[in-house]
C-alpha cells in the first residue's frame, strides 16, 4: 500500500460519500423507517435494501481499493457504512417502542 498522501484524503472522502449515496438510492431515510418501525414486515423489506446497499457499497470500494492500490477507500465506506446500518437500527428501534406504523393516525 502506498503512503497517505493528497490522494489519500481524497480517496476516503469519495468513499464515504459513496456509501452514503448508495444508502439514499436504494433506502428511505432513516426519519422513514422510525416512522414504520412497528411494522415488522417494513421492517424487513428496510433490512433487506439496506443489506443491498451495504453490498454494493463493498464491492465499489474494494473495487476501487484494488486499482488505486490503496486501503482509504475502504477505511472512509466501512465508516460511513457502519454510522448507516447503526442510524437505521436506531430508527427501527425508536419505531418498535413506539409501535409507530405510518403516518395515519385514525
Amino acid at each position: 500500500m502506498k503512503s497517505p498522501g493528497s490522494g489519500a484524503g481524497i480517496l476516503f472522502i469519495v468513499s464515504a460519500t459513496n456509501a452514503m449515496d448508495v444508502f439514499s438510492a436504494t433506502n428511505s431515510s432513516p426519519w422513514t423507517a422510525e416512522n414504520f418501525g412497528g411494522d415488522q414486515e417494513k421492517v424487513d423489506s428496510l433490512r433487506e435494501y439496506v443489506y443491498h446497499a451495504m453490498a454494493l457499497t463493498a464491492i465499489t470500494n474494494v473495487g476501487g481499493a484494488i486499482i488505486e492500490r490503496s486501503v482509504w477507500p475502504l477505511i472512509g465506506a466501512t465508516l460511513a457504512t457502519a454510522y448507516m446500518w447503526w442510524l437505521y437500527e436506531r430508527a427501527v428501534a425508536r419505531g418498535m417502542q413506539a409501535d409507530s406504523k405510518g403516518w395515519d393516525k385514525a
